[in-house]
């Protein structure tokens, strides 16, 4: 026997009078409604303290550690859209010359996701690339963790 045909019953018994009955029924209909009310899964967050840059390379000539608070990236997220124009114009061709193109990376919205802990992925970004004047393998990695 459903909700509703209970308290029918109950009218009929003379357990609640007719106004009790429609509080009751519109307190049922309002519990229905709030359950199909999906629920919204929403990431868990991540709680990430450094944003890390390292710049590695097979011979060791060049070994570079940057080590960014993640407190301090709300200052560099006010200049993440001007980062990329600080690029000389040379290395910038040298860079999409090997298929880096810095151009497309939208660096503000990285930083905002990175404070907002929902950047699901703490690799940013990763290149190798040949420097041949070395012969070596230069690594460069910008992560969170």
């Amino acid at each position: 026997m459903n909700e509703q045909q209970k308290i029918l019953e109950m009218i009929e018994k003379g357990q609640i009078t007719a106004a009790e009955a429609m509080e009751l029924l519109e307190a049922l209909n309002m519990t229905k409604e709030v359950a199909a009310i999906p629920v919204v899964q929403t990431a868990p967050k991540h709680n990430y303290k450094f944003f890390r840059i390292k710049v590695t390379s097979d011979n060791n000539s060049v070994n570079v550690n940057v080590n960014i608070p993640i407190g301090l990236l709300t200052s560099i997220g006010e200049i993440a859209d001007k980062m990329t124009t600080m690029i000389p114009p040379d290395a910038r061709k040298d860079m999409e010359s090997k298929g880096i193109d810095i151009a497309n990376i939208d660096f503000a919205k990285i930083i905002e996701e990175v404070i907002n802990g929902t950047l699901d992925e703490p690799n940013i970004i990763e290149v190798e690339a040949w420097d041949e004047s070395n012969k070596s393998m230069i690594k460069v990695r910008v992560y969170v963790d």
